[in-house]
């Protein structure tokens, strides 16, 4: 029933419809009243991976100013911007609610600061592995996330969500998208992050990814920084000065685009200029100033110590004994204990890089700095004095 109400609003030509879904790893019965697309953005949604993305930074790290945004802010604006864009052109706006939701679930904490010290201690120890937040996204919806009500391990999403989280990538400057045309390789052994979405619908999301930080993120760095340099002329010409206006301007550019020619998705030649323009002036005012740059060295010696102590306990044991024999006395020992006997079954323990890897990467910033202070401060002598 619910998939019959679906097909009646898909009109394009490249729609995906749940009825077409390949399906997910563990097969299930289907749901009476919601659509498949539907059910892993409502699992997504509730599952504690997800909560945490209220305190991992966007770009600005861990803001005390509540109108900064966060990755969850983040992930819900890419979410709105994508249903918008979705309706208008009768795609499945339920598909690319769940692409949405979960596209950056994978993200460390610091952001992409976080992300780079990650790749480089991964690299450290095992030179051909390397952490891009979208693959590890997929990580993190197969294995990794939990349903608090449930004991299973990931979310167990179909295909074409799975799909779109870890071809995602909105960090490469592309005019025009069109969709792989067969649902190969593996999304597991993906690697690449030039490998396109199978559905229309995840390159809607990897497209609108850029349209929703390219504005927000100059208007959280005038709250943050103050005044920045005005912004390129063709910018503001083509796009508008501020955030609304630059959405609006863009999401109506794609909408254009894709009636002209359903088979792909993009941006006019004036506009992928503009957004280009813009996007230089983000690098070099605000992903590269100053402050932000003395921001994300210190975030490098935070994480680097976190893994360096995962390090230090994990490779005094054998293998089959992680998780046993702690001292409880040691709160980060005792929490890394916890993690690894919570994740993984004893017969099935990955390289101990990768479980230090998914350990950092879930933690949300207040969280690693916390872990860090108790790692590297000493403790109180207060209760040693009141003896005297």
């Amino acid at each position: 029933m619910a998939e019959q109400r679906e097909a009646q609003i898909l009109d394009h030509p490249l729609a995906t419809s749940s009825n077409a879904s390949r399906g997910r790893m563990i097969p299930e019965p289907p749901d009476p009243i919601r659509p498949v697309f539907q059910r892993d953005a409502h699992r997504i949604l509730h599952c504690t991976a997800f909560r945490r993305l209220r305190y991992k930074t966007q770009v600005f790290f861990s803001p005390e100013n509540d109108h900064i945004s966060t990755r969850v802010d983040h992930s819900l604006y890419v979410s709105s911007i994508a249903q918008t864009i979705a309706g208008a052109l009768g795609l499945n706006r339920e598909l690319v609610t769940a692409i949405a939701l979960g596209h950056d679930l994978g993200h460390g904490p610091f952001g992409h600061a976080g992300e780079h010290v990650l790749d480089k201690l991964w690299m450290r120890t095992d030179p051909k592995r390397v952490f891009q937040h979208e693959l590890h996204s997929l990580r993190v919806v197969d294995r990794l996330a939990v349903r608090p009500s449930t004991r299973e391990q990931g979310l167990n999403l179909s295909y074409e969500v799975r799909d779109g989280i870890v071809c995602h990538c909105g960090e490469r400057a592309e005019q025009y998208l069109s969709p792989r045309p067969k649902p190969g390789p593996n999304l597991e052994n993906i690697k690449q992050r030039a490998t396109t979405p199978f559905t229309l619908e995840g390159c809607i999301v990897r497209m609108v990814d850029r349209i929703a930080y390219i504005g927000r993120d100059y208007e959280d760095a005038l709250a943050v920084l103050g005044k920045l340099p005005a912004l390129p002329a063709k910018a503001r010409r083509v796009l508008g000065g501020d955030n609304r206006t630059i959405i609006n301007t863009l999401v109506n550019d794609l909408i254009t685009e894709n009636l002209k020619t359903p088979e792909r998705l993009g941006f006019s030649d004036p506009v992928f200029e503009a957004v280009n323009s813009m996007y230089r002036y983000n690098f070099k005012y605000i992903y590269n100033h100053p402050d932000i740059v003395e921001y994300a060295r210190k975030t490098e010696q935070m994480l680097t110590c976190l893994f360096e102590f995962g390090q230090r306990i994990l490779s005094s044991r054998e293998p089959s004994a992680w998780g046993v024999q702690y001292r409880d006395d040691a709160i980060p020992t005792t929490e890394l204990q916890h993690f690894i006997a919570g994740n993984y079954p004893a017969a099935k323990r990955p390289a101990m890089s990768q479980v230090l890897i998914d350990f950092i990467s879930l933690m949300t910033d207040r969280y690693a700095r916390l872990l860090f202070e108790e790692i590297v401060l000493p403790k109180p002598l207060i209760s040693a004095f009141r003896r005297r």
